[in-house]
């Protein structure tokens, strides 16, 4: 597996296995994007209200984040690179180490922040982070199964 060359630089090809666990991830974030989609136009009443559509955005939301940090260590651990400590380190050291542009590193630090944010912040703070996510998702997650030369 290669991911995105970037300066020249070539991704050392996965196991099998390897390979096999990050298809895997793959599948499960394009069918929980799919999930995500009926809640593209949730509004703060119906967050805020609706117990159990609150709970299957920031599920969602934290599943997505789950495999894509999994992904990145998969992906370091193929590349022999020390995995960092944080999930946010873990997907910014693939920046560093030229395997994903800049711009999507950002955004996906910024869904490593949110997955932490999601289990200890109150429903306002949470709102603002979800309402961005909901809409954000679809177009970086892509981006970065793309990135992943599958």
């Amino acid at each position: 597996m290669v991911l995105e060359k970037k300066a020249g630089k070539s991704m050392t090809p996965l196991n099998s296995d390897q390979k096999q666990s990050v298809i895997e991830r793959v599948s499960f974030m394009q069918v929980e994007l799919s999930d995500l989609a009926k809640y593209k136009n949730i509004d703060w009443p119906t967050y805020s209200n609706e117990r159990e559509t609150r709970r299957n955005v920031e599920r969602i939301i934290e599943n997505i984040a789950n495999s894509v940090i999994d992904v990145c260590k998969i992906t370091l651990a193929g590349e022999t690179t020390e995995i960092p400590g944080t999930y946010q380190d873990i997907v910014l050291k693939l920046g560093e180490i030229k395997i994903i542009s800049k711009d999507l590193v950002s955004q996906l630090a910024s869904l490593t922040k949110a997955r932490n944010v999601l289990a200890h912040q109150y429903l306002d703070i949470k709102w603002d982070l979800i309402k961005d996510l909901v809409k954000q998702m679809p177009i970086f997650i892509p981006e970065f199964i793309k990135a992943l030369n599958l």
